[in-house]
């Protein structure tokens, strides 16, 4: 944000941790704490090198899903707004409301993408949603704004 004159705050370490690190694009999207713990959640593992272009195709060539930058893009974005909201509304960061709304902007995509790769990314999304435990309130509130393709976030 330094590079760009939009430091409003004057702060340019990471907000998303706190290590004190510089906030830059590796950073704040492959390797801060909480950027690691998000990819790691989707199964997709970074080779931090100097070169964006060179650590994407490395991710998309080992990654195990479907559709690698649709959902490259999806996490990348929600880590941004996650990033954004604490900078400019002073909402705490959470990684269950990142993924929550990454699933539900992968959802949104459903309507545009050809039927063998919704259901690839719908079986993958049911895959990775096992390991966080949402409260039956919750599940039905997800599953009502899911299938009505609502985003919420």
């Amino acid at each position: 944000m330094d590079r760009r004159h939009c430091n409003r705050s004057n702060i340019s370490t990471c907000r998303l941790c706190s290590v004190g690190m510089l906030e830059d694009c590796n950073h704040l999207f492959f390797s801060s704490p909480f950027s690691a713990r998000c990819w790691n959640k989707i199964g997709i593992q970074w080779k931090l090198t100097v070169d964006l272009k060179d650590i994407i195709i490395h991710a998309r060539n080992s990654f195990r899903g479907p559709a690698f930058m649709l959902i490259f893009t999806c996490a990348t974005w929600h880590i941004w707004k996650q990033r954004n909201d604490l900078v400019f509304d002073r909402e705490p960061y959470s990684f269950r409301r990142w993924f929550i709304c990454f699933r539900q902007e992968l959802v949104y995509h459903y309507p545009k993408l050809k039927e063998n790769i919704r259901l690839a990314i719908s079986d993958w999304l049911n895959l990775i949603d096992n390991s966080l435990s949402y409260s039956f309130f919750q599940k039905k509130t997800l599953m009502k704004a899911w299938t009505s393709s609502q985003l919420i976030c």
